[in-house]
């Protein structure tokens, strides 16, 4: 079962090659669904900005014979508005592991928001499993039909109590 951790406190150098890691497993692993103002947005990543509120990357790794490997990753900036990208290698599909991760996003952000083209079965699929609901439509960067999606954690402690993210306050 891949452990899903956050990706912040880095030296300089070791967040350079966890960068180019993240970079290039988009590009392979993408599809070609990944927008370039997301991969933009992934290529001048730097530390600072991830600690600014509401942005989080999460990576989701499985030991492997050769030690632990990046079995996908989750990004949001601005809580999902300036980019909400999750990428699973294709090894790991099917498993939810993307929906894992924005469940993660979700539960430390608090709220998220994602843009997903209505064509993208897959990635429609794995934000509803993570419990975010569809509330508007648009025409995306690329011309298509885009569904906007949005989850909130309720703040109400009995609400956490009784059934954690799976009730969530959907106004």
């Amino acid at each position: 079962m891949p452990q899903i951790s956050d990706v912040q406190h880095l030296p300089a150098r070791s967040w350079l090659l966890r960068r180019r890691q993240l970079l290039f497993l988009a590009r392979s692993s993408g599809g070609m669904r990944i927008t370039r103002n997301a991969l933009r947005q992934l290529a001048v990543l730097t530390p600072e900005l991830l600690n600014t509120p509401g942005s989080s990357l999460l990576c989701a790794y499985v030991r492997t014979e050769k030690g632990l490997r990046i079995a996908g990753f989750s990004l949001a900036l601005n809580y999902g508005k300036d980019a909400c990208i999750v990428i699973v290698r294709p090894l790991y599909r099917g498993r939810r592991l993307g929906a894992r991760l924005l469940s993660a996003q979700l539960k430390q952000l608090r709220r998220l928001t994602c843009s997903v083209a209505a064509d993208n079965m897959s990635s429609l699929k794995t934000c509803f499993r993570a419990g975010l609901v569809a509330h508007e439509m648009t025409t995306g960067p690329t011309g298509k039909p885009t569904l906007i999606f949005h989850g909130e954690l309720s703040q109400d402690k009995q609400t956490a109590e009784e059934g954690g993210m799976l009730c969530q306050n959907l106004s």
